[in-house]
């Protein structure tokens, strides 16, 4: 990999804690201090294939990066079991970990799929041509209609020449399955269809900076007929640039192929003691709804069927799709820092209440099932935002270590605080978070 500079600045002392603020990489020796805080200014966010799509609370590169470098060997086994748009997995391919990435989400697996598998410059040219032909073709015979997915309000979602031009793409891009003479097709249909995904938004109705996919009266969006199909080409010719970056700097040195399981954070299926380092971003409690800030991509890829949206929705961890029975009554872990938020919650709002005991008893389960995979030795990276809930701050970094230390077995050996200065998505101003806590945790 090719070596980058880090630029640091120079530490920061004030009265609450110490700050250490860095643009660019955080060099590996670099101690920060338990309780201290950092503020990387992240010059990769889009660096290589990390930019091939957007994903909401998304790890800037560099934390992922420095915490591989920091706890980790080459050759060694580094997994994310909650690995969202794949940014940990890919930084473990490009420094010669065997990086392992579990997450329930589709897109999520697709993107973190496409990111991190190299494919030869040629291939993608000669299948981008092929792909390109056909889209003409088909776009100048007015007469022709693609098939285009049914979905509640595509509609209202999409103008018609836009549902048009992105079933033309949609359609062209299954269509190569008919060239025999193309090679890494499964490969190469994977990455059209998330250069596809990237463009849906920007091109639908919706608001392109809510969390929510939701069309906001205020937001005016300019599409014109053919719009659709040169920012699809835009963008396939950008990213093919940037895998054939990777490709050339993978080629370097030895790496191994990402393994990506169909399994699920909490039954990771991975044998014991064969982790070496876990690194990960949980969903925070009430902050992101992947499924629905996803739908519309999820329903062109043929991600979500005729089913709801909510049952997908309730197998996710932090998820806010729960049924009235669970809530009947309060709901305790027998922690006391945390069941007395519970009661607090409950009075105020018993749903919001109930949907904060399963987040921390989902991630109980979670913690002992990375303490079971971790090697001896091996450390758990968890970065976590705090939330709150009704007015009550939860502060979930405080009752993770807890249940960490003292339910699962796990010792704490760093806390430190790690500031945001970039989102990519709108979020009202108070529920916004000044940063989120690391916790190092080992087994």
């Amino acid at each position: 990999m090719s070596a980058r500079e880090p630029s640091r600045k120079a530490v920061v002392t004030d009265k609450s804690q110490e700050l250490i603020e860095v643009e660019g990489d955080l060099p590996p020796e670099t101690d920060i201090p338990n309780g201290g805080a950092i503020l990387i200014i992240s010059k990769d966010q889009s660096y290589l294939t990390h930019g091939i799509h957007k994903f909401p609370a998304k790890f800037f590169p560099e934390l992922p990066r420095y915490l591989i470098q920091k706890y980790s060997k080459r050759g060694e086994t580094v997994l994310d079991p909650m690995c969202g748009s794949g940014t940990t997995v890919l930084e473990a391919l490009l420094h010669q970990r065997r990086g392992i990435g579990i997450d329930i989400d589709p897109m999520a697996r697709l993107i973190t799929k496409v990111k991190t598998t190299p494919i030869p410059y040629d291939s993608l040219e000669h299948a981008k041509n092929i792909l390109n032909t056909q889209i003409k073709r088909f776009d100048i015979a007015s007469d022709y209609n693609p098939s285009i997915p049914e979905f509640h309000y595509r509609d209202n979602w999409f103008r018609s020449y836009v549902l048009r031009e992105l079933g033309i793409i949609g359609q062209c891009i299954d269509k190569l399955q008919e060239h025999n003479q193309i090679s890494h097709l499964v490969d190469i249909r994977d990455f059209f269809h998330v250069i596809m995904s990237s463009i849906i938004r920007d091109v639908s109705n919706a608001d392109p900076h809510c969390t929510r996919t939701v069309i906001r009266k205020k937001v005016k969006k300019k599409i014109l007929p053919g719009d659709t199909l040169e920012k699809f080409s835009q963008q396939l010719i950008h990213q093919i640039g940037e895998m054939n970056q990777l490709v050339n700097i993978l080629s370097e040195f030895e790496h191994y192929p990402v393994n990506l399981p169909s399994t699920t954070a909490i039954d990771t299926g991975l044998d014991d003691d064969s982790i070496d380092l876990a690194v990960t971003s949980p969903p925070y409690i009430n902050a992101v709804d992947y499924p629905r800030t996803h739908q519309l991509e999820m329903y062109w890829l043929g991600f979500l069927g005729d089913g709801p949206l909510s049952k997908l929705k309730r197998t996710y961890i932090g998820t806010e799709t729960v049924y009235k029975y669970e809530y009947e009554n309060v709901k305790q872990l027998g922690i006391s820092k945390l069941d007395s938020l519970l009661e607090r919650i409950y009075e105020r709002d018993p749903r919001r209440s109930y949907i904060v005991f399963k987040f921390f008893n989902d991630m109980e389960q979670q913690l002992s099932e990375i303490l079971r995979v971790l090697k001896p030795g091996g450390r758990y990276c968890i970065t976590i935002g705090n939330n709150i809930i009704r007015g009550i701050p939860i502060n979930s970094h405080d009752i993770l270590t807890e249940i960490a230390k003292e339910r699962v077995g796990f010792s704490i050996e760093r806390r430190f605080f790690s500031r945001l200065i970039r989102h990519f998505i709108k979020i009202p101003r108070q529920e916004r978070m000044p940063g989120e806590w690391v916790l190092i945790f080992r087994k």
